[in-house]
Parts: structure tokens; C-alpha cells; sequence
């Protein structure tokens, strides 16, 4: 497996910046569970996803996505704060264009917000923390969007549920 770095050119408050983004690659998939907690990986096939990672054209339309988002935000108290808004506008808009979101391409979101951070600067210990926090977080304000599977089944009380809870505890 190669390493693809993904350069992201964006305005945050007018400034230019860009986001250098490093992946693991091979045929045309990155893998982009860096930060996911590992324990949120070993779920069903559909989590398993998560681990064989994404298309790069998906994977670039995800942070492209939320890095828009981050430059429309104007009013942030700190950059973690207008890169958590700008995944949850990415998420809003998946929800706003399929009504419910799988649990595992919920992660994939997620990680294209971990790895912005990463090229952002932060402190890996600290993307590792913030992670299931902020999965934990969006599974809690929208729990009837969430599904467990593809075929439907509820995120809510699910063995990964579960887990999540479990992990954000400590």
C-alpha cells in the first residue's frame, strides 16, 4: 500500500489555507480509519467498511465537502470548533438528501474530519479523544437517523451502540 498525500485548498476567514492530507492507498481506496477506535471496527461487515476505507473520489468529495462548510463559517470560537461545524453541515446534508445515514459511512465522515485535523495540526493523542466523542455526540441529537445496517436495522440499542457508550465512558 502506497501513500497518497491530498492537497485541499480552501479560505478560512478570507485566508488561504491548505489542507495536506496523508492516506494509505491502493487501487483506487484509501484507507481512512487512522483514528477510529478500533473496537468501533469490529462490528458487522457493513463496520468493516470503515477499515477497508473509501473510493478517493468519495473520500475527496467527503473533506471537500466539509472543508466548504468550514469556510462558510464565520463566527467560531476556536478551529475545532468550525472543523466540528463543518462535519456536521456534511452530515446535515447527507441527512437532508437521504432522510437516514449508516452507522459505518457515518464513520467514514468522520474520519475525513480526523484526518483535516491531523493536517490541521492537532495533536494525534487529542484526534483519538475527540473521535468517539464527536460520533457519540451525533448518534445522541439524532438517533432516529441512524441506522445500524443497510437494510434498516436501528442503530439504537445495537451491540455497536453498545460499544460506543462503553468507550465514551472512560
Amino acid at each position: 500500500m502506497e501513500s497518497l498525500k491530498l492537497n485541499f485548498d480552501t479560505e478560512i476567514l478570507g485566508m488561504p489555507r491548505t489542507f495536506i492530507v496523508e492516506v494509505p492507498y491502493q487501487n483506487g481506496i484509501v484507507a481512512t480509519s487512522e483514528f477510529c477506535p478500533t473496537e468501533l471496527l469490529s462490528g458487522t461487515v457493513d463496520l468493516m467498511a470503515a477499515i477497508r476505507g473509501e473510493s478517493l473520489d468519495t473520500f475527496m468529495a467527503y473533506c471537500r465537502k466539509q472543508l466548504l462548510a468550514m469556510s462558510k463559517i464565520t463566527e467560531a470560537d476556536t478551529d475545532l470548533d468550525r472543523h466540528i461545524g463543518g462535519l456536521m453541515a456534511a452530515v446535515m446534508d447527507h441527512f437532508s438528501r437521504n432522510k437516514r445515514i449508516v452507522f459505518g459511512e457515518l464513520l467514514i465522515y468522520i474520519d475525513c474530519f480526523s484526518l483535516l485535523l491531523k493536517a490541521a495540526g492537532f495533536d494525534s493523542d487529542e484526534i483519538r479523544t475527540i473521535y468517539p466523542r464527536v460520533t457519540k455526540t451525533i448518534v445522541d441529537l439524532y438517533p432516529s437517523y441512524i441506522d445500524s445496517t443497510a437494510e434498516g436495522a436501528s442503530f439504537t440499542g445495537s451491540r455497536t451502540q453498545k460499544t460506543l457508550d462503553n468507550i465514551t465512558r472512560l
